[in-house]
């Protein structure tokens, strides 16, 4: 399955950098290796997940095509395709989004900008948002704006990874 796939590419990415820290050496090649297998998962799967974005466990791709990620993403979240998430570039502002835990992105969402969206909420399909988003709200429209509070996403998850501790 592509949409595992590429979270895999993410992941190994991220596990070649620690190694890198740790051996030089056998991380370079490690690198070396994931820079292959991100290369082709940016041409082939249309994916890419910029190498400083920071993504908890949990990730689901539900469609893999066009999508760009450059943020901080909790655990549980899910993206569907055609979603951009990253720097507000036009506003000169390089900070990343803020994503919490249990989020739903819909089909074709823009998030850029240093905002914060909490634990829970959920971004409706073609929202282009660049303000926060508190916790449990649905978020819709262009612009962006929370047009429901207190709006359980749950059943939209499909599942979640429950850490210890």
């Amino acid at each position: 399955d592509s949409e595992l796939h590429v979270v895999a590419c993410y992941r190994y990415g991220r596990f070649a950098d620690r190694l890198r820290e740790r051996h030089r050496v056998l991380g370079t090649l490690v690198v070396a290796s994931h820079r292959i297998w991100n290369r082709w998962t940016t041409h082939i799967d249309h994916v890419e997940f910029h190498p400083r974005a920071s993504i908890g466990p949990g990730l689901l791709v539900m469609h893999r095509h066009g999508i760009i990620v450059n943020a901080e993403i909790g655990n549980n979240c899910v993206i569907h395709q055609n979603v951009t998430i990253g720097q507000h570039v036009a506003g000169g502002d390089q900070r990343v989004p803020r994503i919490g835990n249990n989020v739903w992105i819909g089909p074709g969402a823009i998030i850029t900008g240093a905002i914060t969206i909490g634990d829970g909420a959920t971004i409706s399909a073609g929202t282009v948002l660049t303000r926060d988003v508190p916790a449990g709200c649905l978020a819709a429209g262009n612009p962006g704006r929370v047009v429901a509070q207190n709006y359980d996403n749950s059943s939209m998850l499909n599942f979640t990874v429950n850490l210890p501790g």
